[in-house]
């Protein structure tokens, strides 16, 4: 059989589940009564395999033509003939017989048209190529008369095979490094009440009591649980209001902190604790704050006092002179609460490494997490479960500056299909980190750019770190098909 030129539209390439689909073009088919049925075309272990009912009952062929049929595979850049049927008219089937022999190959199969079968159920499959994942099947029909002269000649397409292309990375997330001393702090601000221009503290002055409390149960708490707690050290900073001489106010506020002190060690469990204090005289800063969040008048003109470089004093004197009314909101709102003590309770925690216990402190108390432990939670869990997903969250939410926790809740996302949060996240992360995690921050960045159909930028992303992250080339094979 001599080879014959098809003409085909060309195909879109595209890999993951097949789909058959009949297509119609009566305008350039030239059957001569030769019809086809139940056509199938698919691929299995390692052929394209083609299966379909050919029907010769209203072949007409004359005696001294022939009937060239050849099922065809391509798309539309490459092609393959399967085996090919010869119908010919009782004289030309008897010519070629006496000329070539009777056909043994299996490339092709001659019929007299006067003993052909009405039917028969042809199959053929050849080796699979990967150009096949987007193929149509063409039967081509070709008359010819004495000296091969063509009298007519026909395309039908049969089926077509389409490989819908869908990326299926490997998502790579980045295990933490775990924190070598889990060191953690709590802060917070006691408002205590003075009697006027007293530097002791008295507990049962006003609410003092219950702001002292505060500090004290904090840290009895954590000591009563030493089995997970080891408190460190206490800091405590007083601070006085800018109502007063500055040599005055700066007594007051060592004074007061001093005190404070006494009082909190007292009351502690474990009187070893260390216990650091220092003061702030005036704090013009808290004055700043609330003029800058106030609706009084002169603001801008108030806040270049405050914020300006006179002495403390002198800051004082001129809001007294300028701007007396604002100076007496300042004393009867603003100072007040600036005379308070701030502290800061610094601990240890012990690392966890039974996973039910890290997942029940995810709900409790997270703070005691460290990065390494919710990814171990993590790992307990499907990738891509609403579990799953929300340890990454949480994580994330626990350290909102960390690279790592927001590239692992981006992997997270594109597993559970959130490219949109995804995308939202990574657009977070830089190109740098260590020189081991930031070829995997890209890698993630490619796994998006190709779910999202960016397939030539992932593929960008993904030779760039082929030598640093091993699922790189596999991803890249993967693009290779999308082409």
């Amino acid at each position: 059989m001599r080879k014959y030129m098809i003409l085909a539209a060309a195909a879109l390439f595209c890999v993951a589940g097949y789909a058959q689909k009949p297509v119609n073009r009566t305008g350039d088919v030239f059957t001569k009564g030769v019809t086809t049925s139940n056509v199938q075309l698919y691929e299995q272990n390692g052929a394209m395999n083609v299966a379909m009912d050919i029907d010769y009952a209203a072949a007409s062929v004359e005696k001294k033509e022939a009937l060239d049929i050849v099922p065809v595979l391509t798309d539309g850049v490459h092609s393959v003939e399967l085996p090919a049927i010869g119908l010919y008219g009782s004289n030309r089937y008897y010519k070629y017989v006496r000329d070539n022999g009777t056909p043994r190959s299996g490339s092709f199969k001659l019929y007299n048209t006067k003993k052909a079968p009405a039917k028969e159920h042809y199959t053929a499959k050849v080796p699979y190529e990967r150009w096949m994942d987007n193929c149509q099947l063409l039967l081509k029909q070709t008359s010819r008369g004495c000296c091969n002269t063509t009298l007519g000649q026909g395309i039908e397409t049969l089926a077509a095979i389409k490989k819908e292309f869908k990326f299926a990375p490997e998502f790579v997330f980045v295990q933490p490094v775990a924190e070598a001393v889990k060191a953690r702090s709590e802060k917070g601000e006691a408002h205590l009440e003075y009697a006027i221009g007293k530097g002791v503290v008295d507990p049962d002055f006003k609410d003092n009591a219950a702001e002292i409390k505060k500090i004290t149960d904090l840290v009895n708490q954590l000591s009563s649980n030493a089995s997970e707690y080891s408190v460190k050290d206490i800091t405590l900073k007083g601070y006085a209001s800018p109502d007063g001489k500055f040599s005055t106010n700066e007594k007051l506020a060592m004074d007061r902190t001093g005190s404070l002190k006494v009082l909190v060690k007292h009351a502690l469990k474990d009187g070893n604790i260390p216990i650091e204090t220092s003061y702030e005289a005036e704090d013009w800063d808290g004055v700043a704050a609330f003029v800058e969040n106030s609706s009084m008048d002169k603001k801008a003109e108030i806040l270049d006092i405050v914020r300006g470089t006179l002495a403390p004093d002198q800051k004082e004197n001129k809001l007294k002179a300028s701007y007396p009314a604002q100076w007496k909101t300042l004393k009867d709102e603003c100072f007040p609460a600036l005379r308070r003590a701030t502290y800061n309770v610094g601990y240890e925690v012990v690392p966890y490494v039974d996973v039910e216990q890290i997942k029940n402190k995810i709900k409790t108390n997270p703070k005691d997490l460290s990065l390494n432990e919710f990814f171990m939670a993590a790992n307990s869990c499907e990738t891509g479960s609403p579990e799953f997903i929300s340890i990454m969250e949480k994580a994330l939410e626990q350290y909102p500056s960390n690279e790592i926790a927001k590239v692992n809740a981006a992997n997270a996302a594109m597993s559970a299909g959130n490219l949109s949060r995804a995308g939202e996240l990574l657009s977070l992360i830089s190109d740098g980190g260590t020189s081991q995690q930031a070829p995997m921050f890209t890698y993630a960045k490619a796994v998006y750019e190709a779910l999202s159909g960016n397939f030539a930028k992932a593929a960008q992303l993904f030779t760039s770190i082929k030598g640093k992250v091993p699922q790189a080339a596999a991803a890249l094979e993967q693009l290779a098909k999308a082409r």
